[in-house]
């Protein structure tokens, strides 16, 4: 069944122009069903009564629960890397369970997003949700300082940081965990400095294999690895 995202006003089902155009493209007519999401914990199966050319009418039929939404709170906190690598992440981290992106700036950070940019990242998350069938997106923080990240980290159960290091994940005790946080670097990684205040936030240094890994496929891994370990 087609999916589509709106929002709920008074009591209400309402998608945008953009969606309702889309619906008008696949040809739906009278009769046909849809599953809304709205980015709460439901998918909205509705029925089309009526289409014409100027609008379509459409009642909600029954409200579920989606099952397909994250389990856990799981961050990724991602040093801003070039914009095409931030959409990929962006939409790649949607898939595989997590709740919350959150960009700071380092040392070698080359480039900082512009708003426009944060609504595009939003509109991927929203498009991810209907492929992959959660109703929730990930929720785009703005960026933040690097100082502030680490303050930011005191709120998590574990924190793990891919920067070099042996552990692997199969030996990470997640037992009880319900907040996880993963950070990684931008194209220039860390500097020295900026590790060691990592460290002192009780960070778990993470191994992501032999290879030295590009940004975004250490930031896909390890959301992708920790939400396997949690059965997220």
């Amino acid at each position: 069944m087609r999916r589509f995202f709106g929002k709920i006003i008074d009591h209400r089902l309402q998608l945008d122009d953009e969606e309702l155009n889309h619906l008008a493209v696949l040809r739906l007519g009278e009769g046909d069903q849809f599953i809304a999401i709205c980015g709460d914990e439901y998918e909205y199966v509705c029925q089309i009564k009526s289409v014409d050319k100027k609008h379509i009418d459409y009642e909600i039929i029954s409200k579920n629960l989606c099952q397909q939404n994250p389990k856990y709170d799981i961050t990724l906190f991602q040093a801003v890397p070039k914009p095409e690598k931030l959409e990929i992440i962006t939409q790649k981290i949607t898939e595989l369970g997590a709740k919350n992106l959150v960009l700071f700036e380092n040392e070698y950070c080359a480039f900082k997003p512009s708003p426009n940019k944060l609504l595009r990242l939003n509109k991927i998350t929203v498009e991810s949700c209907k492929q992959c069938q959660r109703s929730i997106p990930v929720k785009i923080h703005d960026v933040v300082t690097f100082d502030d990240m680490l303050n930011m980290l005191d709120d998590y159960d574990i924190v793990l940081f891919a920067y070099e290091g042996q552990k692997n994940i199969e030996n990470i005790d997640f037992k009880g965990a319900k907040k996880v946080a993963t950070i990684v670097g931008s194209e220039g990684g860390f500097s020295e400095a900026e590790a060691k205040k990592i460290f002192k936030k009780n960070a778990i240094s993470m191994g992501l294999g032999k290879r030295i890994l590009r940004c975004e496929t250490a930031a896909i891994m390890s959301v992708g690895l920790i939400s396997y370990k949690l059965g997220n």
